[in-house]
């Protein structure tokens, strides 16, 4: 894979990726040599192609990588608390979406709601869909978290596992080169190259909570040495039940259907085009909702929501022999949901250029402006009305980041990102990061950033409606007739949320052991919430803490066998009127192994726990997730798997009263071509 791939997926990477991207094989995942190696960047492969359990620590640990600072080192040294995953993970592990792939990585607390709707994020601050809006989600550079809630939809963020090089996770802020709404981290999803999958991929498969699914996809070659894919994936899941017994009424469908084109002009320049569709023909949900015109009724309601949307993107990108170049990439989004709280459409055009140049050994320089337009309609419902209920809005950012060599061992990183946005004005979000490898088994790196929150749609302009009430009854006077909403209202003099995040991180690897460890410290300013009444408005006068720390570790226990592990710690503390409950309705202890066993050449066996703590808000106890599959390669093109999960007890709560079942899954793959 080239860096244009790489590109792909970064809102703002560092130009020094083009060369961690050129040093790589399409045919092996760079993310599956980083996570081998403890070491979360991409790294070339080893002359032969091996699977995840067979990968030698040692072996990849003297190949020479680029961190997200920007500078050539040993793929342990980079300077941040990042995690990635390849489409290999991602397969052994049984995982079939981007959101229960993210329960691989490190401190990352994944809560399911129901069978199509999530909680996830990292550092604290995500009890809920409302404060879980802290973490940037993006593929192929394009952004997918939403401006309504500042939130993400899981059901429509995904893609191809096959198609995925790598994904790249950060915990904490990506202030400098992630611009706003990074403030606990970054989802960085990135495609391959069309050229990496010609060839024709056909999968079927059935389950329990997976009931039906299919995937056909078709690459081939272009002309003047371009290639292209085409690819069409559905997918058919149960529905969920309550603890009763009952239908929780939540299973759904998806359709989805891509293109990607990549090839070279004669002066070198990689030109990318890539579009993709959804819709969900089916997609259903139990609310409860307020009756309006009536004094504190509610009533049950089972509606099939409407969602479809799409994407057509232009990326060119031209890198120079003396290692500068230059990149401009364009996209246009379309989003539709209409729900029974409320509905929305919305577009979306982006334009993003940026350029970079060397600046001396060891040294490089990123510079870049990006401009943002949005336009939504909103129809109002019971839960939730918007004045005006049609808005566009605009976003501009420009920044500039450098990358030294202080010594042959040290380094630094200094960046900062201006952001001026029509509900906020105008931001700076600087960022440091220093670095230090004694050897090339360890580094020690440091850092301290400052991100900040834009408010969301709701946030400046929505109501969100608990119930109606007549005005007489809630002042303890006899009915008048009137009835009025209550609930909390936006507010367009909030502030945006500002966060000083401190970091600290050492890894180091020794023989078939690697350790790779992360202390933070997050103090944040002016919170969004909730006042304390719950009725009134937004209020941005909340501030709060947390602080933690996060191991992962590997170990090449055989020549064919690999454990993995992680565990993380976590304290929240939350001071002023607003969501004083995100003190105890997050997890604060993460854990989990892997284990990855090739047995022969043709069968693998895999076997996963996950323990989360108990959440005392949500009244949610502790529990530990097992997983288990096989993995057969029948011959060169056809292979089986059976996949099974949530093992040890028939459902538990994650993130709400919904039981999350047992289920188990097989699937047949057949390949050609690659």
């Amino acid at each position: 894979m080239r860096r244009d791939a790489t590109r792909a997926g970064d809102q703002d990477v560092p130009p020094i990726e083009r060369r961690r991207a050129d040093a790589l094989r399409p045919g092996l995942p760079c993310a599956l040599l980083a996570l081998a190696c403890a070491c979360p960047v991409a790294a070339s492969a080893p002359d032969d192609e091996r699977s995840l359990a067979s990968l030698d620590l040692e072996d990849l640990i003297r190949v020479e990588v680029t961190s997200v600072a920007g500078t050539a080192q040993s793929r342990i040294g980079s300077p941040a608390a990042l995690y990635v995953i390849s489409a290999e993970q991602m397969q052994r592990n049984g995982h079939r979406t981007l959101a229960e792939a993210l329960r691989m990585v490190p401190g990352m607390y994944v809560g399911r709601i129901n069978a199509n709707s999530y909680v996830i994020g990292a550092r604290g601050l995500t009890g809920s869909t409302l404060t879980a809006a802290r973490y940037l989600v993006l593929i192929d550079g394009r952004t997918v978290y939403d401006p309504l809630f500042n939130g993400t939809y899981w059901d429509v963020v995904d893609l191809l596992v096959d198609d995925i090089e790598r994904i790249e996770v950060i915990r904490g802020p990506g202030a400098t080169l992630w611009g706003a709404n990074a403030m606990n981290g970054v989802i960085n999803v990135i495609s391959k190259d069309a050229h990496a999958t010609q060839g024709t991929l056909a999968r079927v498969g059935a389950g329990t909570a997976e009931r039906t699914f299919a995937t056909i996809r078709r690459g081939g070659e272009g002309t003047n040495g371009g290639a292209w894919r085409a690819w069409l994936r559905y997918d058919d899941r149960s529905s969920f039940e309550l603890p009763d017994g009952t239908d929780a009424h939540d299973d759904w469908s998806s359709l989805r259907v891509g293109l990607r084109t990549d090839s070279r002009t004669a002066g070198g320049t990689h030109l990318t085009w890539d579009a993709n569709a959804y819709s969900h023909p089916k997609s259903m949900a139990a609310v409860r909702l307020p009756v309006p015109g009536a004094h504190q009724q509610f009533v049950n309601v089972v509606s099939d929501d409407a969602i479809d949307g799409g994407h057509a993107l232009f990326r060119a990108q031209h890198d120079r022999d003396d290692g500068g170049g230059w990149s401009f990439q364009g996209y246009y989004d379309r989003t539709h949901r209409d729900t029974a709280r409320a509905g929305f459409r919305r577009d979306t055009l982006d334009a993003d250029w940026r350029h970079w140049s060397p600046l001396g050994t060891g040294n490089e320089l990123i510079w870049g402006v990006q401009y943002d337009w949005t336009s939504d309609q909103l129809s109002n419902g019971p839960n939730f009305t918007f004045d005006p209920q049609s808005r566009g809005w605009s976003t501009v950012n420009g920044f500039v980041q450098g990358t030294f060599a202080l010594t042959d061992r040290t380094n630094a990183m200094l960046g900062t990102k201006l952001t001026y946005h029509d509900f906020a004005g105008l931001e700076w979000q600087p960022g440091a990061r220093l670095w230090w490898t004694p050897s090339e088994h360890q580094t020690l790196w440091a850092s301290v950033s400052r991100p900040v929150r834009v408010p969301s749609r709701l946030e400046e302009d929505g109501l969100l409606v608990l119930s109606y009430a007549d005005t007489g009854l809630i002042t303890g006077r006899p009915a008048t007739g009137v009835v009025v909403p209550l609930g909390v209202a936006g507010d367009d003099d909030l502030g945006v949320e500002k966060l000083t995040a401190y970091e600290l991180g050492h890894r180091v690897q020794r023989g078939r052991f690697s350790v790779d460890t992360s202390l933070f410290y997050n103090d944040y300013d002016r919170l969004i919430g909730v006042p304390p009444t719950i009725i009134g408005s937004f209020t941005d006068a909340g501030s709060g803490q947390t602080w933690g720390v996060e191991v992962a570790a590997q170990y090449q226990a055989g020549v064919h066998w690999r454990l993995e592990g992680a565990a993380s710690w976590l304290e929240t503390r939350i001071d002023g009127p607003v969501y004083q409950f995100e003190e105890d309705s997050t997890p604060t202890r993460l854990a989990q192994l892997h284990s990855y066993w090739d047995v022969g050449e043709r069968v693998e066996i895999d076997a996963a726990l996950y323990h989360t703590s108990r959440i005392p808000r949500l009244d949610i106890d502790a529990y530990t997730r097992f997983d288990l599959g096989v993995g057969w390669r029948i011959n060169d093109a056809l292979r089986f798997d059976l996949r099974a999960q949530n093992l040890q007890d028939e459902g538990h709560q994650e993130a709400s009263a919904v039981e999350i079942p047992r289920s188990v899954y097989a699937q047949l793959t057949w390949r050609t071509g690659d």
